[in-house]
């Protein structure tokens, strides 16, 4: 029965993503934490035991804590809102214009964002605003800058993340960003017809 419902429920931060980060896939960590006997645990015991037994970092023990809870239909702890709050930011040879759809499609936003967010709402063109699974919640917003010295338009991409649990959270999930920004800014100037640029 559990494997059927982990099997029907959509998962908010990827297998390949998920893998690579814990050693493991959601199955394979819904499996160890069904023998360790989780599902008569509360949320906090689960999160203990993947950061303890399991090894995984303060993030990735929540992230499959909620997850787990979800696809065994447990109760979890949406209401607990954290008051810890982190940004991070990178500049883009681009107008705002031209990074928008990668920011508010929901396709060109998976190209470079792995985990799922549920769209709170939007400033077209400046601002999409997010929330996570565990409750917190995400401003993207686009600044414009002034051209660089080569004469290119430049816009800051900054990520505002708010109701973290706890500052233990904030390096992993500044990492996390980073990495995201900088796949962003990569597939965004990118050439749209694929051919490469001419080193200058």
């Amino acid at each position: 029965m559990s494997d059927t419902l982990s099997a029907q429920q959509p998962h908010a931060i990827s297998d390949e993503r998920l893998k690579e980060t814990t050693g493991r896939t959601h199955k394979q960590w819904f499996k160890a934490l069904d023998r360790a006997g989780a599902e008569d645990w509360d949320h906090g015991r689960i999160e203990r035991w993947l950061g303890g037994k399991g090894d995984v970092d303060s993030w990735w023990a929540q992230s499959v804590t909620l997850e787990y809870e979800s696809a065994r239909g447990k109760d979890t702890p949406q209401s607990e809102h954290g008051t810890v709050e982190m940004s991070v930011s990178k500049s883009v040879k681009l107008t705002a214009l031209e990074i928008w759809p990668f920011v508010d499609d929901d396709g060109l936003r998976r190209s470079w964002l792995d985990v799922e967010f549920k769209v709170r709402g939007r400033t077209p063109g400046k601002t999409l605003r997010l929330s996570a699974s565990d409750g917190s919640r995400v401003v993207i917003a686009l600044y414009d800058l002034p051209e660089g010295s080569d004469g290119l338009p430049r816009t800051r991409v900054s990520v505002t993340h708010s109701r973290l649990r706890a500052e233990s959270d904030v390096p992993e999930t500044k990492a996390y960003w980073k990495v995201a920004l900088a796949e962003l800014a990569k597939l965004a100037q990118s050439p749209a017809d694929g051919t490469s640029e001419q080193p200058g």
